[in-house]
């Protein structure tokens, strides 16, 4: 007996310490899920009091958007959970959003009304030729300039003018045979067909007409001018091919033989110039002669005019020559251009220049106006995080009178000194912050943006 009640005595107390632990762990275990069920309960009543409260992940950093208006960019996004009427005047609810999208402020506040807004462009260029008045000046035979007369580019030179002296057998056979039926044959159909294939030839009347009383073809045959106007050796005034299909070479007068032509390429010099010795080809164009009457105005404006300014557009241009007379052009052609890392917008002006009083080259300054009619706002009221603008526009008032703004992206166009052009995020009836860079916490603008894009 003694030893049975020892060992029932040994065995309840080892089994006293197992069933202590076991209670523990399941006392453990209800606070655990007590714990978890209060904090959901929490989480949950804090997300349905505040809608507006913005997450770690950017979930919430938007206003909740006023019924029946568009949404204006990535600066208004939809809140999840329970919306708060836009027009609100309860601050607490508006004070609990970030403050890189709505805030309250007393600020004066200015409307974004359509307005006739009249503002200008101004460029700078030059004169150049129009080289549709461009003509050409070609020889219509082969041949060695003996004499020149043109000495220089841009030279002026007049209607009948000597311009060279040609020396070209294929053309003094054509004269001979000119003579010869002139002096054997009485047809006067012959003889007319004859005078009339040196007029095709470039020879005047009254050089036909000195070879008949002398009886005998010149060495050298004159050539003169059929326009007035400036000598260009090349169409666009600056340089650039001679000859039409002219190579260079030295050509030279061997294989001339008489009454054909061997097509033996005419002299070009590198600068397009032309020189006394030298050999031309048939049809070979030797340069262009231009009257000038009307010039071309090439114009560098900013790159936003490109814009607004079209063909056709006038402008008012004032030259360094005459810097008191003003001068009304037409804009003929707009093209972007960018060029040694600079982006400019460049205008063709067709300026009249009946007197020849502009010069090639010579210094423009144009001005162009430009109307329009659309939303135009304060400077100040325009806030530009890199490439992007915004503006505060007023959604409400509180209670006690102050403004509730949020932020919104827009499009700017032209930018004045005092007021800035809103082409695209802004209504006329819209009412806008004046000063929207006393409503920024920029660091917060720049995270919000970086999260939109």
């Amino acid at each position: 007996m003694n030893t049975n009640g020892k060992s029932t005595r040994a065995m309840r107390k080892s089994t006293q310490p197992e069933t202590k632990r076991r209670l523990a762990a399941i006392f453990m275990a209800f606070l655990w899920l007590a714990t978890a069920s209060c904090d959901s309960g929490s989480a949950n009543e804090s997300r349905q009091g505040y809608p507006g409260d913005a997450s770690q992940d950017g979930a919430g950093m938007a206003m909740p958007q006023e019924a029946g208006h568009e949404d204006h960019g990535q600066m208004s996004r939809q809140v999840p959970g329970k919306r708060q009427p836009a027009d609100s005047t309860d601050e607490t609810f508006w004070s609990t959003l970030p403050a890189n999208q709505t805030v309250i402020s007393r600020q004066a506040v200015v409307q974004a009304g359509d307005s006739s807004m009249r503002y200008s462009f101004s460029g700078n260029g030059y004169v150049d030729f129009d080289q549709r008045r461009n003509r050409k000046f070609a020889v219509r035979v082969g041949g060695r300039i003996e004499r020149l007369y043109i000495k220089y580019n841009y030279q002026y030179v007049r209607k009948g003018e000597k311009l060279m002296e040609l020396y070209s057998p294929e053309l003094n056979t054509f004269v001979e045979e000119f003579l010869f039926v002139s002096r054997q044959s009485k047809d006067p159909v012959l003889r007319d067909m004859a005078r009339q294939k040196l007029r095709l030839l470039g020879l005047t009347e009254a050089q036909i007409d000195q070879f008949a009383r002398n009886g005998r073809a010149p060495y050298t045959i004159s050539v003169f001018s059929p326009y007035e106007g400036y000598v260009l050796f090349s169409p666009s005034g600056s340089g650039g091919g001679m000859g039409t299909g002219a190579s260079t070479g030295s050509g030279g007068m061997e294989g001339m033989a008489a009454g054909r032509s061997t097509g033996a390429p005419g002299t070009v010099l590198p600068d397009n110039s032309i020189r006394e010795g030298m050999y031309v080809s048939k049809d070979q164009t030797v340069f262009w002669v231009n009257d000038f009457l009307e010039a071309w105005g090439i114009v560098a404006f900013p790159s936003e005019a490109g814009a607004v300014l079209e063909p056709g557009r006038e402008t008012v241009v004032t030259s360094e020559l005459f810097p008191d007379k003003p001068i009304r052009a037409v804009i003929g052609m707009v093209e972007p251009v960018y060029s040694s890392g600079q982006k400019f917008t460049q205008v063709r002006l067709y300026l009249p220049n009946p007197n020849r009083q502009l010069k090639q080259n010579s210094l423009l300054t144009a001005t162009a106006f430009v109307h329009r009619k659309s939303p135009v706002v304060p400077v100040t009221s325009v806030y530009y995080v890199g490439r992007t603008a915004i503006v505060w526009v007023r959604t409400g008032v509180t209670g006690n009178g102050s403004n509730i703004f949020q932020a919104r992206a827009v499009r700017t166009g032209h930018r004045g000194k005092e007021v800035v052009e809103i082409t695209e995020g802004l209504r006329a009836e819209d009412w806008i912050a004046r000063d929207a860079a006393y409503l920024v916490d920029s660091e917060t603008i720049i995270q919000y943006l970086s999260r939109g894009s």
